[in-house]
């Protein structure tokens, strides 16, 4: 039997499901929306028995964790205001375990841990590490670091490190606006010392390529996003009104190779990379999502991938 852990509305989870019952293969889907029962984790000296949401571990061929995570809180908990954040960290602490000992005892694709820890600096040294060219980057809290870095480069820009900034305040809210050009006049405003920041080079490019990968097959597509001034700088500011044109493109082998041993340093199953070819021809890593969107690249490259997972799933 195959799991499947994600939410009730992933397209992609869905297609995949969708294959699977024209396969006719024998699953069980786990939404991170729905209350999964933890019947137990015992532990001895000669032994190790899970057992969640009624499902036997031993019945198992192959776990997909695309998007979210079982729910172990019934939900009167969960509306419990004050100690709801203590419950959380107790049981993000048991489904990091039970991900680890599932993953070792059978063929776990996607994760958990990952997604939660991702972390750019890790990503940007294993991509180092790979040969795999990087921006110039700097993280500091210190105004005299950042006009240094600032002067010794044509352009600049910042994002954010790890999480996305999502306030709401008594008069609005307040939310990231992604990555953007750092000037002059920006930093000019700015105080003496002041939360880490990240910076960046600013890379003139060609395009912009969003690689999926499922195990070590790679789909990449080409984003081409440097002739909308509101994308030129990351397509992730989306152009509602006038999308950007995606195509199917060929990694020179070189490049595949280095993507490749980026994965395996950085002991992931599947996810998104994002990487700018630069004027100069340059392929630059910029960073990558543990889970990742995979439907926009299958339907606008016809690589049809849920087909592809479906049939890995229930492979030998």
């Amino acid at each position: 039997m195959v799991l499947l852990v994600s939410e009730t509305n992933d397209i992609t989870t869905n297609e995949v499901v969708a294959w699977l019952n024209a396969y006719g293969a024998t699953y069980q889907r786990i939404n991170n929306d729905a209350y999964a029962r933890l019947h137990r984790v015992a532990l001895s000296n000669t032994k190790c028995n899970i057992q969640v949401a009624g499902i036997d571990p031993s019945c198992l061929k192959k776990v997909w964790h695309r998007r979210g995570s079982l729910r172990f809180l019934p939900e009167p908990l969960r509306n419990v205001t004050n100690l709801y954040p203590y419950l959380k960290k107790e049981e993000d602490s048991i489904l990091k375990s039970i991900e680890d000992i599932l993953r070792g005892q059978h063929d776990y694709v996607g994760s958990y841990h990952k997604e939660i820890e991702n972390y750019k600096i890790d990503h940007l040294i294993n991509a180092k590490e790979a040969d795999l060219r990087i921006p110039d980057t700097l993280i500091t809290t210190s105004k005299k670091e950042l006009i240094r870095f600032f002067n010794h480069h044509e352009g600049i820009i910042t994002k954010d490190i790890r999480y996305g900034i999502k306030l709401h305040l008594e008069d609005g809210k307040l939310f990231s606006s992604g990555t953007f050009v750092v000037t002059q006049e920006m930093i000019d405003t700015m105080d003496t010392d002041f939360g880490p920041t990240l910076i960046q080079e600013k890379i003139e490019k060609e395009y912009e390529i969003r690689i999926f990968f499922f195990k070590n097959r790679l789909y990449p597509m080409a984003i081409l996003s440097q002739n909308d001034t509101k994308t030129a700088v990351d397509y992730r500011n989306y152009n509602r009104e006038k999308p950007n044109r995606n195509i199917p493109v060929l990694l020179p082998g070189e490049i595949k190779e280095k993507v490749l041993q980026f994965i395996e340093l950085s002991e992931l199953s599947t996810g998104s990379i994002d990487i700018i070819v630069s004027k100069k021809g340059e392929y630059v890593f910029l960073e990558v999502n543990p889970q990742g969107q995979l439907d926009w690249v299958s339907k606008n490259c016809n690589y049809y991938i849920e087909k592809d997972i479906a049939e890995y799933l229930i492979a030998n």
